[in-house]
């Protein structure tokens, strides 16, 4: 039974390496030989909740022993498969409660795989192992000469990846049980493969690469949806560029609070109102809208108004009316941090701006988003970014032109 009607769907790796070459996501022979070596369904568990990666396909509940046709159909699309939820207290298979791992869909495995470029020989560390398929198949592609070390925050993740790991038949790769951000290592590697969400980067990871050594990695910033970024290290500095959109877990040291925007409004009485022309949906971009995937404004706005979270509200009246929330995130934001509120009124000349805090956050985002309008509007992937051991800076072109 196909519980995702419009879904592409295989049944072995062999379809699914067509499905994928079909979608432009795989143009690499040595990707499409290490997935056909690696099975896909080594690695996923008889239950959990699949999340095609294709608009407006909706997420469903597998189960091998009950519906076996439709977990391999699951098994082998460019769909997610969410294996853990809210640290294994729940059920993934019901779809409730906060993801905390998953099988990563196969066509942003493929994208991330291509631009890390990993070689035979290769030593490679992985930061996320979550089932080991990733860690498998990059053990193939470097060969007996490579290895890889792959970190898992979660023990009750890591024992079970490294068993299937091993019954797959790799025995160059070693899962860690430890928390990444307290790694260090004790050999230089040539390649980095993240595979959680990170806002900011530890200089470690980068100290662990080679010079010229290459990191891949989700750069997840709190404002609006994450970035495929590659990062090459140069002395005592890392710079590399944007690729495109990615959306991830989060590493769990760096997760967002969950929490509804309304929890940050404090000091309401104290709050200033004035009101705006700049138009609060064009800025605080709807992740439905026809190029937010190339969207680079959210860029400029995480580099000169760093540290604010929004979420856009839509009235679900019918009236057209929305909502941009925006607000910090440091600990203790939502007692002492800064807020605002912009309501937009179809067919309006201005928008009312409700604003507390030592920081402006709508004239800091709306700035940083008419800067991006007065350079031309450019695109996502003309940005890229330098970490060092002061943090991450962005910068548009070239890595001279720092924004922010």
């Amino acid at each position: 039974m196909n519980e995702a009607p419009g879904l592409t769907q295989g049944r072995a790796p062999a379809d699914l390496n067509r499905i994928l070459a079909g979608q432009g996501d795989l143009t690499w022979p040595v990707w499409a030989k290490a997935l056909l070596q690696v099975p896909r369904e080594l690695f996923v568990p008889k239950r959990g909740w699949a999340v095609p990666d294709q608009d407006g396909v909706p997420a469903f509940s597998i189960d091998k022993r009950e519906r076996p046709e439709q977990w391999f159909g699951a098994v082998y699309s460019d769909t997610s498969i969410v294996t853990q939820v809210d640290d294994g207290a729940g059920d993934p298979a019901t779809g409730d409660g906060r993801f905390t791992s998953s099988v990563s869909a196969p066509g942003i495995v493929a994208q991330f795989g291509e631009l890390l470029a990993p070689v035979r020989g290769d030593r490679i560390l992985e930061v996320g192992t979550g089932s080991g398929w990733t860690a498998s198949l990059l053990a193939g592609i470097v060969g007996e000469q490579g290895r890889v070390v792959s970190i898992e925050v979660d023990p009750s993740l890591a024992e079970p990846a490294a068993e299937r790991v091993a019954a797959a038949g790799f025995r160059n790769v070693e899962v860690l049980a430890m928390d990444a951000l307290d790694y260090t290592a004790d050999k230089p590697f040539d390649r980095l493969h993240v595979t959680a969400g990170v806002a900011d980067i530890p200089w470690s990871w980068m100290e662990a690469l080679r010079p010229g050594g290459t990191a891949v990695m989700p750069w997840c910033p709190v404002w609006g949806h994450g970035h495929k970024l590659t990062l090459n290290r140069i002395g005592d500095e890392a710079v590399g560029k944007i690729h495109g959109s990615a959306g991830y877990m989060m590493l769990r040291a760096q997760r967002h609070a969950p929490c509804s925007p309304s929890s940050f409004l404090h000091d309401e009485d104290k709050a200033r109102q004035y009101f705006t022309k700049i138009n609060p949906k064009c800025v605080g971009r709807p992740e439905n809208a026809p190029d937010w995937r190339t969207y680079g404004g959210g860029l400029v706005i995480s580099a000169m108004a760093p540290g604010i979270r929004y979420e856009l509200h839509e009235a679900e009246d019918g009236s057209g009316e929305a909502t941009l929330w925006l607000h910090e995130t440091f600990p203790g934001a939502r007692e002492h941090g800064s807020w605002a509120v912009v309501e937009f009124v179809p067919d309006a000349d201005e928008f009312e701006v409700t604003a507390y805090g030592e920081r402006d956050l709508w004239e800091e985002v709306s700035s940083a988003w008419m800067y991006w309008n007065a350079v031309g509007r450019p695109d996502r992937t003309r940005f890229g970014a330098t970490v060092s051991p002061e943090g991450l800076h962005v910068w548009l072109d070239r890595p001279s032109h720092v924004i922010g």
